[in-house]
């Protein structure tokens, strides 16, 4: 396999996984978004609520 020049396995930078909520928690307000289009893409709504804290 190849790796383009400047890339981090060829700088010795261990790889690192972000996770797969890390563009949720990045932007939370785009990932609302792409949810509601989903559900409207089968024909549902949704509406998001705030969960309450003690």
């Amino acid at each position: 396999m190849s790796t383009p020049p400047g890339s981090p396995h060829t700088e010795g930078i261990p790889f690192h996984d972000l996770g797969g909520d890390y563009y949720a928690k990045h932007d939370p307000e785009r990932a609302l978004r792409r949810i509601t289009r989903q559900a409207n893409a089968l024909g549902l709504t949704v509406r998001f609520e705030p969960i309450e804290t003690a």
